[in-house]
């Protein structure tokens, strides 16, 4: 089954068919991106954006640079995203 994603937009009024209660539990009272799947016959799955939290941004800025490596460099930076997570 192939799955179709889009994003939309739910405004502040969320367009009368969400329920306030869920968009209260997923903090949309005011509106905010959604992420829908298309599920096919089964229906759509709705998900908020969420916003990356703190240590997800700091491990994003501290990757790399984007640019021009040697092959050493490049053998290390791999050797790097390789290595198991702590």
């Amino acid at each position: 089954m192939k799955i179709m994603t889009m994003t939309m937009t739910l405004t502040s009024k969320r367009q009368t068919v969400f329920p306030l209660w869920w968009c209260r539990r997923e903090g949309l009272e005011n509106g905010g991106p959604l992420n829908v799947f298309d599920m096919g016959k089964d229906g759509l799955l709705i998900r908020p954006v969420k916003a990356p939290g703190k240590e997800v941004i700091a491990r994003l800025l501290e990757q790399t640079p984007a640019s021009k490596h040697s092959p050493r460099q490049a053998a290390a930076i791999v050797n790097q995203a390789l290595r198991p997570s702590v």
